[in-house]
């Protein structure tokens, strides 16, 4: 369980990241966070792993407070908490085995890992993670031949090797054609539902919050505006989000047949 218990942000800077919030996500949940850029969504999923830390309440990740965490707590509170990034985040010179092996740093070790010291059990792990999301056949090739959906999937992969209880997924799907962000989501969903790991996802398109969230958290200028589940959502919720008309480019479009 995650516990947002008046959680507050602000950059050095002066801006505020987040105001006040308090949000609980329950273990298993798909949550999907909406909001424009700039809401507060980013902020909001990398404080769980600690990429940013909130500057007032308390941030509890299985009932530890994480904001009190340093060193060698922040490492094993990420390698519980997995992140996919919205530019894949792949070594692209490295081979995709050598990407998805890098879920297993957290267990290896950074010297085991140079060495590519990795267990028979990691490697076999590595390569069920790649058949999970299709893409085994490229095992050996580097990550920067691969498309942006081959890519996302590669960082999917890997952080299925981390073996982790929860899930970040920042825009995941943000620079990919319509048909390969749905592929990508439906990925996510379908771990989220056969290993239950709990599942937070920033979108912007509410299409695709509509169609795969199980619960929809709204966010505007770092605040919770909206929360409740997806049965409750009606295009005039995220105008309410929003704080304006719905536009072509807040939909991201259907799959193509």
């Amino acid at each position: 369980m995650i516990q947002f218990k008046d959680v507050s942000l602000v950059y050095p800077n002066g801006t505020q990241g987040l105001k006040n919030i308090n949000v609980t996500i329950n273990e298993g949940e798909f949550v999907v966070i909406v909001g424009l850029s700039g809401a507060g969504k980013s902020t909001f999923i990398r404080s769980i792993n600690r990429l940013v830390t909130p500057t007032n309440g308390e941030l509890n990740v299985d009932n530890e407070n994480i904001l009190t965490y340093r060193n060698n707590d922040l490492r094993k509170l990420r390698t519980k908490v997995g992140m996919i990034f919205q530019n894949y985040n792949l070594v692209k010179r490295s081979n995709v085995l050598k990407n998805v092996l890098a879920g297993r740093l957290g267990y290896t070790g950074t010297l085991r890992s140079t060495l590519n010291l990795f267990k028979k059990e990691d490697l076999a792990l590595a390569y069920e993670s790649l058949k999970r999301v299709n893409i085994e056949e490229k095992l050996y090739n580097r990550a920067d031949e691969l498309s942006g959906g081959q890519q996302q999937r590669v960082s999917i992969a890997r952080v299925l090797t981390q073996k982790p209880k929860y899930i970040l997924a920042d825009e995941p799907v943000a620079s990919l054609d319509p048909p390969t962000s749905h592929q990508v989501m439906t990925y996510l969903k379908k771990i989220n539902k056969e290993d239950k790991i709990t599942t937070i996802v920033n979108l912007h398109f509410i299409d695709m919050a509509m169609e795969y969230a199980d619960r929809i958290i709204g966010m505007r200028a770092g605040e919770v505006v909206f929360d409740g589940p997806v049965s409750e959502v009606s295009e005039k919720t995220f105008e309410q989000i929003y704080g304006r008309a719905i536009r072509e480019d807040d939909l991201r479009g259907g799959v193509e047949q």
